[in-house]
């Protein structure tokens, strides 16, 4: 992959697809997949009229589409996929309401923490029926997509498991050769991202950037988060300080409920379980069909249908982020920038702004010097040598601060 400034261009608009001699491995979270498809279901319905037959042939057709087309960001290409799903088991209904759930939510019972993923809303029918459909089409006879759940572990588990994989492999073996790409929306799977072993998170929604290596991932907890991380696994430490509300998981919550990038001490995978997803992982057996590709394709559109991918990005919305994505770099990773210094900074252009960035520093420092010695003048009482030696210092930093004005004013002036 040839070098790019990721602040003035997005990895999808230069990232290289390497077809040759092995396919990328694209690994598709299928209730991300669901909950895409299902974004469409309105339309379907309302194409289909109460013809049940058509609408379940409109959902298959969306399927098709979506998972053949692989990351609509880049250009069609052939891979290899991997539809990971989760899986619950029986838990009980004192670690769940429902009584099924994750190793997570065992986990959570038995440190008296609240359920993992409470209050979430339970799945509408419509949600269900395009579930299905998508199971029909993933695990027919004929599909040439590979699926894999495990009881009790969920998609995240797997991602994080083949990235291990794909980090412990030798350095000639076809698994160590070849690209792995996340298709989700979960940040989570952030964490797992590795330019070092082609590992790069494809996000399916429509967040800029949706393709994301180390330093996009690093400079995303930056921007949203204003967290400084040197590495993408970072992520995972982060996140027991600062929670993670949609999963139920209070800041303090123990590491492992987070770390996908080491595999935990108690749920594992088994032997067997390496075994199926390292015979997939040394495939080179393409997994998308472009006939089925242009056939849903023509399908949906004969009854007006939108097909289920996300537009390519418009230069005017690159601009918007990267102006964005700079102004938020600035403010979330200078903290010590505060008031109308702060607003001055954020203004100037990048060259200029490490110097804007000192005087601001500097001059509230010398702020708050003067408030100590100002605290001083009321200590010295009726000490005539005291009051003077005090004053001489509060109006040498207040000439500072003067000049310090001076030279902040020119870059508002500029």
């Amino acid at each position: 992959m040839k070098n790019y400034d990721y602040k003035s261009e997005l990895l999808e608009d230069v990232f290289e697809v390497e077809t040759s001699p092995l396919l990328p491995i694209y690994i598709v979270d299928f209730k991300v997949a669901a909950h895409f498809i299902n974004g469409f279901y309105d339309i379907a319905e309302e194409v289909a009229q109460d013809d049940e037959q058509l609408l379940r042939k409109l959902i298959k057709a969306m399927w098709a589409y979506r998972l053949n087309r692989g990351p609509d960001m880049l250009d069609p290409f052939d891979f290899v996929a991997i539809v990971a799903d989760d899986e619950k088991g029986d838990v009980g209904e004192e670690a769940s309401v429902s009584g099924k759930g994750y190793w997570r939510h065992i986990e959570a019972h038995k440190l008296e923490m609240q359920e993992y993923k409470a209050g979430r809303a339970p799945k509408q029918d419509n949600f269900l029926l395009v579930q299905d459909i998508g199971y029909e089409y993933v695990k027919s006879k004929k599909s040439t997509f590979n699926f894999f759940s495990k009881e009790f572990f969920e998609a995240d588990d797997i991602a994080g498991k083949i990235a291990r994989m794909k980090r412990n492999a030798s350095k000639r073996s076809r698994l160590a050769k070849r690209q792995v790409l996340l298709g989700t929306v979960d940040g989570d799977w952030q964490g797992i991202v590795s330019n070092d072993h082609k590992i790069f998170w494809c996000n399916t929604g429509p967040w800029l950037p949706r393709m994301r290596g180390s330093q996009e991932v690093v400079d995303y907890y930056l921007r949203k988060e204003g967290l400084k991380i040197k590495e993408a696994r970072e992520c995972y430490t982060v996140k027991v300080e600062v929670g993670d509300i949609g999963d139920g998981l209070l800041p303090g919550s123990p590491l492992r409920f987070f770390d996908l990038y080491e595999e935990d001490d108690a749920w594992h995978f088994s032997e067997k379980d390496t075994s199926k997803l390292s015979k997939i992982l040394r495939s080179n057996r393409r997994s998308n069909r472009p006939d089925h590709l242009e056939s849903a394709r023509r399908f949906l559109l004969s009854y007006g249908m939108y097909l289920p991918e996300l537009a390519a990005t418009g230069d005017h919305d690159k601009r918007l982020f990267f102006s964005k994505a700079e102004k938020a770099r600035k403010e979330k990773g200078n903290p010590e920038l505060r008031g109308r210094n702060k607003t001055i900074c954020m203004e100037v252009i990048e060259k200029e702004f490490e110097k804007c960035k000192e005087l601001a520093v500097r001059d509230e420092d010398t702020k708050q010097k003067i408030k100590y010695e100002e605290q001083n003048l009321k200590d010295c009482g009726e000490d005539k040598l005291c009051k003077k030696a005090v004053r001489q210092a509060i109006n040498a930093y207040k000439a500072i601060r003067d000049d310090i004005k001076q030279k902040l004013a020119r870059f508002t002036t500029k």
